[in-house]
């Protein structure tokens, strides 16, 4: 038994040893056909689709590069999700394998250990030599997007994979159809909410004739309250207070505060034990991931649920198949007393790419972001028509068509997106643009202006209007401050106190402890690690802000 990790081991540096010298072949290739070779790693999930013949190293992508930036992407590896990739990345770093050129990194201690190491290179220079003006412009647009990646010294170590600043950020979804059965409008107000979840518990809204409906689809099952996107329970926290479970929010003073220990967290609990006891909502909402409670509006049993709008199209879009007559449409989030309303925010980023400090194509890099970032800009000299005849748009008469169904007629092929081929794995993105975009397309009539928008504005019209309501929201965002490294006291004491308040709010809401019992739990966090903690925090929040 002992010896299987120490074959493990040796698999592991065997397979390194094959890598670096398919590595060290394809460097020496790509500099024989006046090619800049880039090593990467990447994650490889299920939602990108090769057409027949392409692969991760070969592909529409790959080939453009090649052809017109005369750059050789080398990909070592691939991983299906997050988790994995960040395993491979730990496994590499402890057998002091090279590293890729440039990788993405999601995991903040990944990237705090990587920029101890000295092992990736500080990019300040690099972007003030090689970026293009657009570029440069966005960097200080979002400043606070490099700070996961920022030393001690202020140094800045990675480029941020933008997110889409709110992409993210959810709304509610309700069947329009059991609404209309009741001649019901959509709840504005956690009360009015209440009188809508009543109604599609009690009174058969399925016409089945069985008492088998719920009001709302929650999860808090994988990760905690207030943490998912689909099944999402932070509005409801949020309808009492500035501050979401797990979130480090700015207090009236400026400094960062830990939202899960804020007096609206005691209210948000006290109303989701209401809802339970009701029956409005699952008994498994401490149980089920999201990815299970789902299943209760896919499969028509409930009739609400929090969720961004890309869940239009999936999980969302399973309804259709389940309850053919089904119509679900997109409302804002109710507020509470007063008018108080509040949501999670989606960070301005999904990671950054770091660089090797062995990498020598700095300029390549950026001359690559700069050429793919075009596209969005809607300058690009590469990207008139939209990225890829045949993928994600067709021509006809001399016309760009983006209609999915348009493609696979003229093509025999489903459209299929490019964009998850380039490095940032998507489309890349400028915080808050594209729902700024498809708010004005629900808006108004102006049309679009470029490639990137005309993709956008063809989107299904319940997409574009969820984005749209979304973006009108933007105000009630709760963000999260605190985007450094785990510090000290995280290391050591936020596996601990994760566990404590998990288990204490389950044990509210089930009704196993009193409602109380919350303020003996934020004692114990303060003194347990959490005072600690906070200082620490803010004294990273200081200097980031210098």
């Amino acid at each position: 038994m002992l010896k299987k990790p120490f074959v493990l081991l040796g698999i592991t540096m065997i397979a390194m040893i094959i890598l670096a010298a398919c590595t060290e072949e394809s460097d020496a290739e790509s500099e024989e056909n006046g090619l800049t070779n880039i090593t990467t790693v990447r994650t490889l999930d299920d939602g990108t689709v090769f057409k027949d013949g392409e692969d991760v190293n070969d592909n529409v992508v790959t080939e453009w590069a090649e052809e017109e930036l005369g750059i050789h992407f080398d990909t070592v590896w691939t991983r299906p999700n997050d988790e994995q990739y960040n395993q491979q990345m730990r496994l590499g770093m402890s057998a002091n394998e090279p590293l890729p050129d440039v990788f993405q990194v999601t995991d903040g201690q990944m990237i705090a250990d990587l920029i101890e190491s000295g092992r990736v290179m500080p990019i300040d220079d690099a972007i003030e030599e090689h970026a293009s003006p657009r570029l440069k412009e966005l960097f200080e647009q979002f400043p606070e997007a490099f700070y996961e990646a920022t030393d001690e010294d202020g140094q800045r170590f990675g480029i941020p994979r933008f997110s889409g600043g709110n992409g993210s950020d959810t709304l509610l979804w309700v069947r329009q159809d059991w609404l209309d059965e009741f001649d019901l409008e959509a709840p504005e107000t956690i009360e009015e909410l209440e009188n809508v979840m009543d109604i599609f518990v009690n009174e058969d809204p399925d016409g089945n004739g069985s008492d088998d409906t719920l009001g709302m689809t929650l999860s808090a099952g994988d990760v905690g309250f207030g943490r998912t996107n689909i099944g999402d329970t932070s509005f409801i926290f949020g309808a009492f207070g500035d501050y979401s479970p797990g979130l480090w929010s700015e207090a009236e003073d400026g400094s960062l505060v830990y939202g899960s220990i804020q007096p609206n967290m005691k209210e948000g609990l006290a109303k989701i034990k209401e809802w339970l006891e009701k029956g409005y909502i699952s008994q498994e909402i401490a149980i089920e991931p999201a990815d299970q409670a789902q299943e209760s509006f896919v499969s028509g049993q409930s009739g609400l649920m929090a969720a961004p709008p890309w869940a239009f199209d999936y999980p969302i879009g399973d309804v259709f198949q389940n309850v053919p007559e089904a119509e679900v449409k997109p409302y804002p989030l109710p507020s509470g007393m007063d008018g108080q309303a509040g949501r999670k925010g989606e960070s301005l980023s999904t990671g950054s790419f770091l660089f090797s400090s062995e990498f020598e194509h700095m300029d390549k890099f950026f001359e690559y972001l700069d050429a793919i970032y075009g596209y969005t800009f809607g300058e690009s000299e590469y990207f008139e028509d939209g990225l890829f005849e045949g993928y994600d748009y067709i021509m006809v008469d001399d016309e760009p068509v983006y209609d999915a169904g348009s493609i696979e007629e003229e093509t025999g092929e489903d459209k299929v997106d490019p964009g998850r081929y380039l490095l940032p794995t998507n489309v890349p993105t400028i915080p808050y643009d594209m729902y700024d975009l498809l708010e004005e397309f629900h808006e108004t009539d102006r049309e679009p202006e470029s490639a990137y928008e005309a993709n956008l504005a063809n989107n299904k019209p319940e997409y574009i209007e969820a984005a749209a309501i979304v973006n009108s929201q933007n105000d009630i965002r709760i963000e999260n401050g605190f985007t450094g490294a785990p510090t000290e006291t995280m290391e050591s004491s936020m596996e601990n106190l994760e566990r404590l308040e998990l288990e204490l709010f389950a044990n509210i809401v089930y009704g196993n402890q009193p409602l109380d019992a919350f303020d003996d739990f934020v004692e114990e966090w303060k003194s347990s690690g959490g005072d600690q903690m906070t200082e620490e925090v803010n004294e990273w929040y200081e200097s980031v802000q210098e």
